[in-house]
């Protein structure tokens, strides 16, 4: 247990499914998980699925030789009908999946990624590693924090899937999804990374921003 200047012990600070206590001196700063909603929206896109198969319903409803009303007609619906419904349901239980199997927590050192539906882990990207920051914006208020790693530092893209940017297999690049408060996110990310470069870190916010020596770059545009 570790103390504060007074000489009064604070209590250890935990991470949402890691079982050890943060190490001294490193400070939980926020902590949440993706809401189902937004992934099932932006991540596998369910509306251009429903889309996708109110389309093809509507292509054989008119170019099918059978009878409409018929018992072959209605079977075949039928049939077509409930495949693309399992298809969806498919794609929105995934969607909870990765809602409720996921955790994500910024410290005052690294981020940390609790992923896996089947096989659980815990992801740790260092401050030290990370090149820049992106913040993606959706029309609903939604968001997503993207985090580009310098080339020495390579996460496997199978490990962070689904939280990465999509064909970024070379170069995976880790991302937070689904964020409800992603401006609130980016920022204590910011402002973390910032406190623990020290006075060499330029904080760079509202448009497109590199990263030059320690400086984080937070764009207004939403990515894959």
């Amino acid at each position: 247990m570790s103390q504060p200047g007074d000489g009064t012990p604070t209590e250890p600070q935990y991470i949402r499914g890691v079982p050890h206590p943060l190490p001294e001196g490193e400070r939980l700063l926020w902590e949440g998980a993706p809401a189902m909603k937004p992934v099932s929206t932006h991540v596998f896109h369910w509306r251009l699925i429903v889309a996708y198969f109110a389309a093809m319903l509507a292509f054989w409803a008119v170019s099918t030789e059978h009878q409409p009303g018929s018992e072959v007609y209605l079977a075949s619906a039928v049939v077509r009908v409930s495949l693309s419904l399992f298809v969806l349901l498919a794609v929105l239980g995934l969607s909870r999946a990765v809602a409720t199997t996921s955790w994500y927590a910024i410290t005052s050192k690294r981020i940390v990624m609790r992923v896996g539906m089947a096989f659980p882990m815990s992801i740790n990207i260092p401050f030290t590693i990370i090149e820049s920051a992106g913040l993606g914006l959706f029309k609903d208020g939604t968001g997503q924090v993207t985090v580009t790693l310098q080339k020495q530092s390579r996460i496997a893209y199978i490990a962070l899937w689904p939280h990465c940017r999509v064909f970024r297999f070379t170069n995976p690049e880790p991302v937070l999804r689904g964020l409800e408060e992603p401006h609130k996110v980016a920022e204590i990310l910011a402002t973390a990374v910032a406190e623990a470069a020290g006075a060499d870190t330029r904080v760079e916010r509202g448009g497109v921003a590199g990263r030059s020596g320690n400086s984080m770059g937070v764009p207004a545009t939403a990515g894959a």
